[in-house]
């Protein structure tokens, strides 16, 4: 009866380790800069989620890795198929992979979903970054343009 009991846990806990995961950060509002998550220890085949706030037009670059780790020939961590998806509030998907770049996003609410299954026998672990850019504004190019047009109005003029 003892050993039918011990094997009876044994295989629950297996069963709860083996299981589907997810979990939900929060990285409030974005500015400008790179902000890192994780890292983040998961079992099994998990979906996690990142939510985050960018305040106004901005361009965007995201990546998530796995740290892939064997013991001799046994995989100690290991994620297969990681992918990191990013999606507007109104969950439009706008891009997928292990990195993603987005140029001219609007202010708002985003969230990337970072999916894949763990192969090593203690599971495996992610992290990755998001990266914010501002956007120049047009008045700024127009003004950048003006003023390389007169440097090469004054550079033709003084060769003559």
């Amino acid at each position: 009866m003892v050993k039918f009991l011990g094997s009876l846990a044994l295989a629950a806990g297996l069963a709860v380790s083996a299981s589907a995961g997810a979990a939900t950060y929060d990285l409030g509002t974005l500015s400008t800069g790179v902000t890192q998550f994780g890292p983040n220890a998961v079992n099994g085949t998990f979906s996690d989620t990142i939510d985050f706030t960018i305040a106004g037009a901005s361009n965007l670059a995201a990546g998530v890795g796995a740290l892939n780790f064997s013991l001799g020939s046994t995989p100690y961590f290991g994620i297969n198929n990681l992918n990191l998806t990013l999606y507007n509030s109104h969950n439009v998907d706008l891009g997928s992979g292990a990195s993603v770049s987005l140029n001219d996003l609007s202010g708002g609410s985003y969230y990337a979903v970072i999916t894949g299954k763990t192969y090593g026998v203690a599971g495996g672990e992610y992290g990755g970054a998001i990266s914010i850019s501002a956007v120049p504004e047009a008045s700024t190019l127009a003004m950048m343009l003006a003023g390389l047009g007169l440097l090469g109005y004054v550079a033709s003029r003084r060769k003559m």
